[in-house]
């Protein structure tokens, strides 16, 4: 794993999408763990770590897609771990309702992913545990969350992410509603623009400084 800030590190092992670790008070959370073809070498991975960050209690997914969370029921299974994931999101891995484009509807049916054994189903800000809070980011995925913890957000596919800092709207293409995406991009831009987000984490661009910070 590779250091990003205080408690907070980037996975080299999981697959398809970026993966994080945090250390949150009596947590341990994994963020977006990736594909199941990664799982021998992320479980190592997370035992690697644990003399530094503990056992993983928490399975943190920000959206529904296979690259982020396909490996999530095969990690909770193994690890015993609490996963969260937004309402919406999960009403889709339950098949209660289809992916809201067709071209979603082929992903997922090339890329399917299973639905956890239990999920604890997020909907609106809340305080999740200690140090970490959640913000509904929509637009992508009609039930996608955003992980603060401390300055640190993590966003999966609701924004890019340049080097510069700078963000913009995910993928047109891929976006479940792209005006409510570019609304929820406008929104994370106002949390960066107000001081409060010193980092973004996303889905698949490099971990950045974003906003005044130093």
């Amino acid at each position: 794993m590779r250091t990003i800030t205080t408690n907070c590190y980037q996975l080299q092992r999981s697959r398809g999408a970026n993966g994080y670790l945090i250390r949150a008070g009596e947590h341990t959370a994994v963020v977006d763990p990736g594909m199941d073809g990664a799982f021998d070498s992320l479980l190592g991975e997370l035992r690697d770590a644990g003399p530094i960050i503990g056992p993983v209690t928490d399975i943190l997914l920000t959206h529904y897609d296979a690259d982020h969370a396909q490996v999530a029921l095969r990690l909770q299974r193994e690890l015993g771990a609490t996963v969260w994931l937004g309402a919406a999101d999960a009403a889709i891995l339950r098949r209660d309702v289809p992916p809201p484009t067709r071209f979603r509807r082929v992903l997922f049916r090339l890329m399917p992913t299973r639905l956890p054994d239990s999920v604890s189903e997020l909907d609106g800000e809340r305080d999740l545990f200690e140090g970490v809070k959640t913000f509904p980011i929509p637009g992508h995925t009609p039930g996608q969350i955003a992980f603060q913890f401390g300055d640190v957000m993590f966003t999966g596919d609701a924004v890019r992410v340049h080097r510069d800092g700078r963000i913009e709207r995910f993928y047109a293409a891929l976006n479940s509603d792209n005006p409510l995406a570019a609304r929820t991009t406008a929104a994370l831009q106002e949390l960066i623009d107000g001081g409060t987000v010193g980092w973004v984490c996303p889905g698949h661009n490099p971990p950045a400084r974003v906003g005044t910070q130093p």
